[in-house]
């Protein structure tokens, strides 16, 4: 039988606070929290006793893996699951994570730092919670939490694990700031979509899934909350920065995805776009979503208006915000989009008010820097 890919567990730590509630509730909301995250004492990063996972008690000294950490808790103790003797993997994408603390290394010891191996989040995540199966961090830029959750997925299918922790984590730190406004890549207020849009806003925070074999989910009785059905990716291979503007790549991804699921356009109900709000990712973006799908065929929203560019977490967070669609029939609108531009018509792009829309199956699309594309196709459990 082949094996298939359910989701049991999620976790969020977002500019609108800890928890997938909190960062469900601001969206529908339409709210916009873009900023560093604030509240989020060391106390917030100790195990969960009501959810009964039990692992180290342990101030994390970087900020990035305290996230992750958050996250992942909250995600086992949704999912009912304890880590210890566990074969569980971990595939934990990023871009920077880490790297608050060298910036502020000065020579001196600085406690801690030995279990923070920036180049490999993952591996500290695992040690952490005793996580024993696969681990990878995939580092693809903006497109890092999405191919986290599909390697995570072919963990699944391939038998290398049962049960995988999945996602991504960065944060907001000198370097990422100061290399976005050297590319005059930021801008005030983001505007995915709009016509008045000039660059993204950054933001920080962390998503992790609970990836988990349906069979074994339903040997241990665990409820699944959504199904990963398709995987795609696919290198644009035509700059270090700036994304194909024909959208071929975008394309290429999303339809590796579709098939990959056995999926048609016509049975997708809502894409979760990749929406950065920078003038050549949104107008490329528009084109390949309406190659694929046909011009406003489909309900498309994204959430960087509201909690800003989140790196290697953005795929993540917007895989948990997919789960949430699949279960409510509610789209959030796009925060920061007044009026569509005129490069992104054809996109039926939800704004305004959150939209009851009766969505079976979503997909959600990344895209990284250097043309890293990324897609899922999940479907409802």
């Amino acid at each position: 039988m082949p094996r298939t890919a359910v989701i049991t567990g999620r976790g969020v730590v977002s500019p609108f606070g800890a928890g997938v509630q909190a960062f469900w509730s601001g969206l529908v909301a339409g709210q916009t929290a873009i900023g560093p995250i604030t509240g989020f004492a060391a106390a917030d990063l100790q195990p969960n006793a009501a959810a009964e996972v039990r692992v180290p008690r342990f101030e994390h000294p970087d900020r990035a893996g305290g996230f992750a950490l958050h996250a992942a808790r909250e995600a086992l103790g949704e999912a009912g699951l304890v880590t210890d003797g566990v074969g569980v993997g971990v595939a934990l994408g990023t871009t920077l994570a880490g790297m608050a603390i060298f910036e502020a290394w000065d020579g001196a010891a600085i406690a801690g730092i030995e279990r923070v191996p920036y180049y490999a989040p993952a591996v500290t995540l695992a040690t952490e919670l005793g996580c024993t199966g696969p681990v990878a961090t995939p580092q693809l830029a903006c497109a890092s939490g999405t191919h986290a959750l599909a390697l995570a997925t072919e963990w699944i299918r391939d038998g290398q694990a049962d049960v995988v922790l999945a996602g991504g984590t960065d944060l907001l730190c000198r370097f990422v700031v100061s290399g976005f406004n050297c590319l005059r890549a930021t801008a005030l207020v983001a505007r995915p979509f709009d016509a008045e849009r000039e660059g993204l806003v950054l933001g920080e925070g962390a998503a992790i899934v609970v990836i988990e074999e349906a069979g074994h989910a339903t040997a241990r009785g665990a409820r699944p909350l959504a199904r990963l059905v398709g995987v795609g990716a696919s290198a644009d291979a035509t700059h270090m920065t700036a994304p194909d503007r024909d959208g071929r790549g975008a394309t290429r991804a999303i339809e590796a995805a579709l098939a990959d699921a056995r999926v048609p356009p016509s049975a997708v109900d809502y894409v979760s776009a990749h929406g950065t709000g920078t003038v050549y990712n949104d107008a490329m973006e528009a084109v390949a979503i309406a190659r694929v799908f046909g011009p406003d065929a489909v309900a498309v929203s994204g959430i960087k208006g509201a909690i800003g560019h989140t790196l290697g977490a953005a795929g993540a967070l917007e895989a948990v915000l997919c789960t949430q669609v699949l279960e409510t029939d509610v789209v959030p609108p796009t925060a920061g989009l007044r009026e569509l531009a005129a490069d992104c018509r054809g996109l039926d792009v939800v704004r305004g008010d959150a939209r009851p829309h009766a969505t079976h199956v979503a997909v959600s699309t990344s895209s990284g820097f250097a043309g890293a594309n990324a897609a899922l196709v999940l479907a409802e459990a």
